[in-house]
């Protein structure tokens, strides 16, 4: 074997030492880069799962809490005292004193309707009031036309109507900081006990103007026949009450007629002659 054919062998035999040497440190790199993301996936995996198990921890003792707070009320709801209720068919019923609908009349409805404060006898009222309801109505001029014109009717409602609640309070309260915070807002919700189809009047005539509430007297329980408000009605009890003579625009006058008109509504109501002139036997 001469020195070149020695020198091929040695440099296959380093070449496959240094391919050798190659792969294994590739397969050790990429055994350690594995391991490396093996323990970051671990402990990421350990740290959620220690997350979670305290949020698990944290929900558990809020419905615990709730639960404690739920039992707390109901054992608050069966020890408040309670009142027999006589039904229609003489059925009776236990109902907690604490109840909204305690306060109900028989034979009543409970109706909240939104008010802005000024309209709420600037918030002055409160459970257990009488008001009247004064409505302005839009009323259409034609019931079946699509876009009629409306014209505004303003007339008391309903009288003498039961106030229930003012807001959330179904009780009576009062005082300066209770007025005064009410009056601050814009709107009240006021609750009224009306019959069934008061109820639905109610809400109709809601829908379709702007409610206020007249506060009266509860020695009051009488209703009056009232007029509906108008330019007409108003003048008629300034006259009466105050002697006063408010002058209230009459409906405009027809517009003249043209001259051909007249002459034509003239000969219209001309009389005609009821002589007759016959001359050889024929009219003429």
């Amino acid at each position: 074997m001469n020195i070149e054919n020695k020198k091929q062998i040695a440099t296959i035999l380093l070449a496959v030492g240094l391919g050798l040497a190659a792969t294994f440190l590739t397969s050790q790199y990429v055994q350690n880069n594995i391991a490396q993301q093996t323990k970051l996936l671990a402990k990421e995996y350990t740290q959620q799962t220690a997350a979670l198990q305290k949020e698990v921890e944290i929900n558990k003792r809020q419905v615990e809490t709730l639960l404690q707070k739920q039992e707390m009320l109901a054992r608050q709801v069966q020890s408040q005292p309670k009142v027999v209720v006589q039904g229609d068919k003489g059925q009776q019923q236990l109902v907690s004193q604490e109840a909204f609908s305690i306060v109900m009349p028989p034979g009543k409805r409970a109706v909240t309707i939104q008010v802005d404060t000024l309209s709420a006898v600037g918030g002055l009222i409160s459970p257990g009031d009488f008001v009247d309801v004064i409505a302005s109505l839009r009323v259409p001029e034609e019931i079946n036309a699509e876009k009629a014109k409306t014209k505004e009717v303003i007339t008391v409602l309903f009288q003498n109507l039961q106030v229930l609640a003012v807001g959330v309070l179904f009780k009576p309260a009062g005082g300066t900081e209770l007025y005064e915070n009410r009056q601050k807002s814009k709107s009240v919700n006021v609750t009224l006990a009306v019959s069934p189809e008061e109820a639905a009047l109610l809400t109709f005539a809601e829908t379709n103007g702007k409610l206020q509430l007249s506060l009266r007297s509860p020695a009051e329980q009488d209703r009056q026949l009232l007029q509906v408000a108008s330019w007409d009605t108003l003048a008629d009890y300034i006259l009466d009450k105050q002697g006063t003579d408010l002058r209230v625009p009459t409906e405009s006058p027809e517009e003249p007629l043209a001259p051909a008109q007249k002459s034509e509504e003239k000969k219209e109501r001309t009389p005609k002659s009821n002589i007759q002139i016959f001359r050889a036997g024929k009219e003429l």
